[in-house]
């Protein structure tokens, strides 16, 4: 049977600076660290050989990322591997902070696993088990990657790659973007993204990516790297407290408005003060409407069909 493998890797991610701009010291010496682009993810079931008989098919997608407060989350694009990386500890101080990383998965997915401490997967409808470093095997069904607070201490350190170049596949990465949702060329990426004890999220709402960072005290800091590969994009910023864009004219505090995004990179930072609390929030990807059946952002002869396919009775 022929068989076609399909990567869906939701995220986010950045290229060469248009503008000349210095990079934060934590930044330096990271361009071949960049994260997956935005994709959605395919309908499994559309999928056919040239003989008519359904394609096995090889999918993942990443459909959300939460920490809540760990010593150190470091997420970053990796080229090399055609995916994403997560650096995950809170193995000294903030032992009983949580995180979870969610996956879907269509066929099989290898993932690799370089350090895990006290972490596990959970797979909705089969239970859980252990995580050790080694590959990780996922088949069909959606499984959480999280850790156990009751431990005194957990770490992970994860690649979750794209399809090999040798194959057809197809996947969608984090936040990153996270999760299955439509894209646009001219959406930005996130490259990187580093937070000490913060919440961070990130999340498909609507067909919209929507990353969330939240920070409390001196400890709390976040420096993101969002990249513009060409030409200008739109995200959305809302915020309160001390973050901040150097290169972007973000709107007043409290107030959530569009921005728009020249080709480069562009350095988000919160909690430098280190004082008071503070939040961001930025999101983009396409609006949609009610009429807009498959949420790709366009209302056409696709969503009609949606309809003519699904003619009859309501279950």
């Amino acid at each position: 049977m022929l068989r076609l493998s399909l990567l869906v890797l939701t995220s986010v991610s950045i290229v060469a600076p248009a503008i000349a701009m210095a990079r934060p010291a934590s930044m330096e010496n990271k361009d071949d660290m960049r994260k997956p682009d935005d994709t959605h993810r395919p309908d499994m079931d559309g999928f056919f050989d040239p003989f008519g008989d359904p394609a096995e098919v090889d999918a993942m997608a990443l459909s959300y990322v939460c920490s809540i407060g760990v010593d150190s989350f470091h997420w970053y694009r990796n080229d090399s591997i055609g995916g994403d990386t997560f650096d995950i500890d809170s193995m000294s101080t903030n032992v009983a902070a949580p995180f979870q990383i969610a996956v879907e998965v269509e066929g099989s997915w290898e993932f690799t696993v370089h350090s895990a401490t006290s972490i596990y997967v959970y797979t909705a409808g089969l239970g859980t088990s252990a995580v050790s470093a080694g590959p990780l095997i996922l088949g069909d069904g959606y499984h959480l990657i999280y850790n156990d607070t009751a431990a005194g201490g957990s770490e992970l350190h994860l690649d979750v790659p794209g399809p090999s170049p040798s194959s057809s596949g197809s996947g969608s990465g984090s936040g990153s973007g996270p999760g299955p949702g439509p894209s646009s060329s001219s959406d930005p990426l996130w490259d990187e993204i580093e937070a000490e004890f913060a919440y961070v999220e990130w999340k498909m709402v609507d067909g919209r990516l929507q990353y969330r960072f939240v920070g409390n005290n001196a400890a709390s800091n976040l420096l993101a790297d969002l990249h513009q590969p060409g030409g200008t994009g739109d995200i959305d910023v809302s915020y309160i407290g001390d973050s901040s864009c150097s290169s972007l004219s973000l709107p007043a505090e409290l107030t959530d408005a569009p921005v728009s995004v020249p080709a480069g990179h562009h350095y988000f930072e919160a909690g430098t003060s280190g004082d008071g609390p503070w939040t961001l929030h930025v999101s983009w990807g396409f609006e949609t409407c009610d009429e807009d059946i498959n949420r790709d952002g366009v209302v056409n002869i696709d969503d009609l069909m949606a309809v003519v396919i699904a003619w009859g009775t309501c279950p």
